[in-house]
């Protein structure tokens, strides 16, 4: 715009200037936001390791506590308390009799090991992505 000697009118095109920046502003901010907000809530999941269940396990029952295939996203936590007398293990974790594990997966991975709560002995923990 112009005023009406020719000149540029500076207060409109600083207003320009200011709302183009805003409007950038707005978007980058919304985007990122989305990013935040779109990730769904963390899951608390937790595993109870009743008493007597080394002893069951010893006779040759099977029970049924876990599924041998564990799948959790990204901030899920999982909690197990072990109420039996002896210590259990779950592919890395260790949970000794009488006491709690508390741990969040904070990275994407597959994990394989050794489970005292199954009779084939094994287990794979899944972690996945968002």
């Amino acid at each position: 715009m112009t005023t009406s000697d020719g000149r540029p009118d500076r207060p409109s095109r600083t207003l320009l200037i200011f709302l183009f920046i805003a409007a950038i502003a707005m978007v980058v901010g919304s985007v990122a936001l989305s990013r935040v907000t779109d990730r769904p809530e963390p899951e608390q999941h937790l595993i109870t390791i009743p008493a007597g269940t080394a002893m069951r396990l010893s006779l040759g029952h099977d029970v049924d506590i876990i599924p041998s295939d564990l799948d959790f996203r990204l901030r899920d936590q999982l909690t197990v308390i072990n109420e039996d007398s002896a210590t259990h293990q779950i592919g890395p974790f260790l949970i000794p009799a009488g006491a709690r594990l508390d741990t969040r997966f904070a990275e994407a991975a597959t994990l394989e090991g050794f489970c005292s709560l199954h009779s084939s002995g094994r287990i794979t923990i899944n972690i996945g992505g968002a």
